[in-house]
């Protein structure tokens, strides 16, 4: 009798916990199907997409679907035994909801430098070859010697055909890294989960699209992980004093030691043979870094000269940051000088003025239509917060007596890079996207690592202790929550900060049509002038054709604002090399989209530029589509045809 009851009771016991497991599956499966089902044409209207992005176009069921997603995946996170099946279909749905959304609702690969990429595969494909002195990639073309090998093997004709699906792809890749990478910071696996999470929540930067950035990004992780995993210091490694004089020098010596200390998280040791495997590995991987991206080695050198400096590594690989650094220097020196002897300003110009960086990083990014500077400052605010949870979740670990060095390092070490070189006014995203990983690891340790609430905040206030105290007494998965608020903060910003650009970057088939006709009618050599920014050109024949674009100096963006299209004529005249060479002039839908939201003129002002070369009787008009409009410079063809 005591038996059957016992058993009884166990099943019954067991109930609640099947049932809570079968909620967490159905949940997430029933978001993707509100979500798939979101999907339809008249649900969404690509074409009344405004400079907001492509939020203002989501119909409510499908931010809804979202959002029950993060709800689903916190409760799975509270329950007492994580079921794997349960916590990787919420991945795999999430990336797929995030990052194929897009390619679902868009009709060609969104970017427009995408298609210069295609351009650079199609060169290699076309040539078997690289000239480093028709584009700065060439010098480092590894990645698109990569693309041109992949492309001809699945028999794809150029890269469009899978381009699209470079950031589904690439955010499977940076996860299975980022669980090796989180896994030698703790052993605890909610807090992996939750980190990987928050990380592609908070991934807004859109690096991951098919570029050499988004893959060497990879790379840059995985260098990381294998040192963190297999070459930590041991905790018995001796720490080299202070000297006298740094040592008098106010809490320097606590903040040596603690830099210093050996992480308490250990992972077993390593054969030599191994370890030998595993250091010609990382050499490998960065040695196809240094080849195929011009910035991703800098930010794997100093954050792996960091954990050396630091000694949050074993002092047997002191070398490697000198390898890597002779490495790139030997690269720069060897094959890389067609592009060095005419950019070194551009080179070591932050270097010498670090309010360039400043300016072309944050200040020049904060501008154009209403709509577009919204998104810009929230891109701003959402960065802040996010650094801001990952200061509350250091402090917490601190106090929770955690060695956490190695994390600090390697969210601090990308920054300096942003005082030397402004990269075109793109070095802060890559600073962000670099931080990213050790920064969301830190936001995520503030709901695992809470440090005792009483003795740390009553200090604050009475009214903070009496608050704790009711809040225990009320029984509520606060900690589930909380999760979830912060999860829905940073989802509902993610649409905005990721997709706020989604009116200028998308392409339509009319477009890439349009193009192909271009170069279908223009002989090669000739001039070919792009009425703003956005155009999804350069896609074959890369050297065959010299280009240009009005928005390049501010005398043709006034020109275009005062509809000056005599000055407009003559600058096109002053840049062809022969007095035969046509020259075409070509406006696209994307184009008008970064003008009106970037610009800073009045929206609308390239339409009526258009309209002006159209009636000005200097050009011939070739061609006409929905998206695209092409002239040829009457003077350059000849007169009137």
């Amino acid at each position: 009798m005591n038996k059957g009851i016992t058993i009884s009771q166990a099943q019954g016991g067991l109930k609640i916990p099947l049932l809570i497991d079968i909620v967490c599956l159905l949940l997430p499966l029933g978001a993707f199907v509100l979500w798939y089902s979101s999907l339809g044409n008249v649900a969404i209207n690509i074409s009344r997409m405004n400079d907001l992005g492509l939020v203002s176009i989501m119909p409510p069921t499908l931010i809804i679907a979202l959002l029950v997603m993060m709800v689903s995946f916190c409760l799975t996170l509270q329950q007492s035994r994580l079921r794997m099946p349960i916590v990787l279909l919420h991945f795999a749905l999430l990336i797929f909801m995030l990052y194929a959304l897009c390619i679902l609702v868009e009709e060609a690969p969104r970017f427009a430098i995408v298609y210069r990429h295609a351009g650079y595969t199609e060169y290699i494909m076309r040539t078997g070859t690289v000239d480093p002195g028709l584009d700065a990639y060439f010098s480092w073309p590894g990645f698109f010697i990569l693309s041109a090998f992949v492309t001809r093997i699945s028999g794809y004709p150029d890269i469009l055909g899978y381009a699209s699906w470079a950031p589904v792809f690439y955010n499977v890749l940076y996860l299975g890294a980022l669980y090796m990478l989180f896994s030698t910071f703790t052993s605890n696996k909610r807090l992996i989960y939750l980190a990987l999470w928050f990380f592609c929540i908070t991934n807004w930067i859109g690096q991951d699209y098919f570029s050499p950035q988004g893959f060497f990004f990879f790379s840059y992780i995985v260098i990381l992980a294998i040192i963190l995993k297999w070459f930590k210091a041991p905790p018995g490694t001796p720490i080299r004093p202070l000297g006298p004089r740094l040592s008098r020098i106010r809490f320097l010596p606590q903040v040596y030691t603690w830099l210093t200390a050996p992480n308490s998280l250990n992972t077993p040791a390593i054969s030599r043979a191994k370890s030998i495997a595993l250091l010609i590995s990382m050499l490998t991987i960065f040695a196809f870094s240094v080849y195929g991206h011009q910035l991703t080695p800098f930010f794997i050198v100093a954050s792996v000269t960091g954990l050396i400096v630091f000694r949050r590594c074993t002092p047997k690989i002191w070398w490697l940051p000198i390898a890597m650094i002779i490495m790139i220097g030997a690269w720069l020196i060897l094959m890389t000088q067609s592009f060095l002897s005419g950019h070194m300003s551009q080179v070591f110009g932050g270097i010498v003025d670090i309010f360039s960086s400043v300016s072309s990083n944050v200040s020049n990014r904060v501008g154009g239509s209403p709509q577009h500077t919204f998104v810009a400052r929230l891109r701003l605010i959402m960065t802040a917060f996010v650094w801001g949870l990952a200061g509350i979740g250091a402090i917490f670990r601190l106090l929770k007596g955690h060695k956490d060095a190695s994390i600090i390092i390697l969210a601090l070490a990308p920054f300096p890079l942003f005082m030397i070189q402004p990269y075109g006014g793109e070095m802060l995203l890559r600073c962000y996207l670099f931080a990213l990983p050790p920064m969301v690891f830190l936001a995520a340790s503030i709901f695992y690592e809470l440090p005792t609430l009483p003795t740390f905040l009553a200090f604050l206030s009475p009214l903070v202790s009496r608050l704790t105290a009711l809040l225990a007494t009320i029984k509520l998965p606060w900690q589930g929550i909380a999760i979830a608020g912060i999860n829905i903060i940073l989802l509902s910003s993610f649409l905005y900060t990721r997709y706020g650009n989604e009116n200028m970057d998308y392409k339509t088939y009319d477009e890439i049509n349009g193009v192909y006709k271009l170069y279908s009618i223009a002989q090669p050599g000739s001039l070919l002038v792009a009425g703003w920014d956005g155009t999804p050109w350069q896609i074959k024949d890369f050297e065959k054709y010299p280009l240009t674009s009005l928005d390049s100096t501010d005398k043709l963006g006034d020109a275009v604002y005062n509809l000056n299209v005599a000055y407009v004529v003559q600058y096109m005249q002053n840049q062809k090399g022969q007095q035969s060479q046509q020259i075409y002039f070509i406006f696209t839908r994307s184009q008008k989209a970064w003008f009106n939201s970037m610009s800073g003129f009045p929206p609308g002002a390239l339409d009526k530029f258009e309209n002006a070369v159209a009636s000005s009787g200097d050009f011939n008009l070739v061609y006409h589509s929905q998206d695209v409009q092409i002239f040829q410079l009457a003077s350059a063809a000849g007169g009137k045809l």
